[in-house]
């Protein structure tokens, strides 16, 4: 990393935040793109079954609509949509944010003078990132992101299940059976684990101390 920042989000009125990054950004020597990772504490998360008649696009989105709608029982019409990758026999990942967080970092690219080169969910960047070793297991991904984590029931290449509590949670550790444990948090002090290889640690590269930096985990997993 060669600029690294912090920048403290209040709950609630994230406004000042907002406008110090912005005006972070406008201090690069050329221009950026950035990409907004969001973690379960705005997104929500479901698993769309794998249908042939989800090649046609529209056909896809007005399901999952109706999907999300029958497990949360919130009016799609307000939500952003966001699909993984679409593979032939596999069940896709969807994640949805609200229209109005959406437009908050739309507006804010805007204004920082950056292109907006992505919103994406938090889940799909660590398994992105740990693709080759979680694609040949069987088990549980955890993604801890501030105070929420995400758990990810996964069969190698085919994510079962998708639940989000708060961290203080841990997941029910599988059975040996049933496959490992895998998690991922930005969180400087972890909660303890069974196995230390549970946790899934970038390597540490020029600019980056595994030991310091736990807050930009995300934007090190070779997003930006």
């Amino acid at each position: 990393m060669t600029r690294k920042a912090s920048f403290e989000f209040e709950p609630g009125e994230r406004a000042t935040a907002m406008d110090a990054l912005a005006a972070w950004i406008a201090q690069a020597p050329k221009p950026r793109s950035i990409v907004w990772i969001v973690g379960p504490t705005e997104a929500q998360y479901f698993v769309l079954p794998w249908s042939p008649a989800y090649a046609d696009r529209a056909l896809r989105d007005a399901y999952a609509r109706e999907r999300f709608q029958q497990l949360y029982e919130k009016d799609a019409s307000l939500c952003t949509f966001c699909f993984s990758e679409q593979t032939a026999g596999k069940d896709q990942m969807v994640s949805c944010i609200t229209n109005e967080l959406h437009a908050e970092l739309v507006a804010h690219a805007v204004r920082a003078g950056c292109e907006l080169a992505g919103i994406k969910p938090s889940i799909s960047t660590v398994w992105d990132r740990f693709r080759a070793l979680l694609e040949t297991e069987q088990g549980t991904l955890c993604v801890v992101d501030g105070d929420r984590q995400a758990i990810v029931r996964h069969n190698r290449t085919q994510i079962e299940d998708i639940v989000v509590k708060s961290r203080g949670e841990l997941p029910v550790l599988p059975a040996s059976r049933q496959g490992v444990l895998r998690i991922f948090s930005n969180a400087v002090a972890r909660e303890p684990v069974v196995r230390a290889d549970a946790n899934l640690n970038l390597p540490t590269r020029r600019g980056y101390i595994a030991a310091q930096d736990a807050a930009y985990s995300f934007a090190l997993c070779e997003v930006l």
